[in-house]
């Protein structure tokens, strides 16, 4: 998945594995957003579980939780 920076628009780019570990951390600490720091600007950028979901798309909550 490729997103672009909220404030310089760069490019940030988020693979499937991290993607799934997003949602856990969202899942385990019942957040509605993940940040993921920009490499060029160094702000903060909020993706939204629907947009993981998206590029995770067979990612089940682990049992237990």
């Amino acid at each position: 998945m490729q997103i672009h920076c909220t404030y310089c628009g760069s490019p940030l780019n988020i693979s499937r594995k991290q993607a799934e570990a997003a949602l856990d951390v969202l899942h385990e600490n019942g957040l509605a957003y993940y940040e993921i720091r920009c490499p060029r600007c160094r702000k903060m950028n909020k993706i939204p579980r629907e947009m993981l979901r998206r590029a995770a798309p067979r990612w089940q909550p682990k049992e237990g939780q």
